[in-house]
């Protein structure tokens, strides 16, 4: 039963966190950021205003935290600042476009998922794996 328990693994708190900034954040630059960052032409004046500052000023400021705040996780830069930019972006996302529907034709479940984990990038900070502890931010 000693096996169950991986004792035989060290904890490692700061090398999780590495992998879940990179896996976060280059999934979220691939699959939202990147494809809005290279097509602003057809999204810029089209982009949905559902906090009330303009569809321009909306589309700047998601494509901003998805490809470069996403970028910024990554390198372990102000990670819990755009942590929270884009946990709120995901639940705003997850509320207002797909109605916090989990499953069915307009499911927001990846936009739940990555808020969690922004989320959690948020309350535990980038990390040792990281520029923000490098520089001696808070993290």
């Amino acid at each position: 039963m000693n096996l169950l328990k991986f004792n035989f693994i060290p904890l490692n708190k700061d090398l999780g966190l590495l992998l879940v900034r990179i896996a976060f954040g280059a999934t979220m630059i691939y699959a939202h950021g990147w494809n809005k960052l290279i097509n602003y032409d057809t999204k810029f004046h089209s982009f949905p205003d559902v906090i009330g500052i303009g569809n321009e000023a909306s589309y700047i400021l998601v494509t901003s935290f998805e490809t470069f705040g996403a970028l910024a996780i990554i390198l372990g830069l102000y990670t819990r600042f755009h942590a929270l930019g884009l946990t709120i972006v995901m639940f705003v996302g997850f509320i207002f476009a797909h109605n916090m529907n989990l499953v069915g034709g307009n499911s927001g479940e990846k936009a739940f998922i990555y808020g969690i984990g922004f989320l959690l990038l948020f309350l535990n900070g980038a990390g040792k794996y990281s520029i923000d502890r490098k520089t001696g931010v808070r993290s």
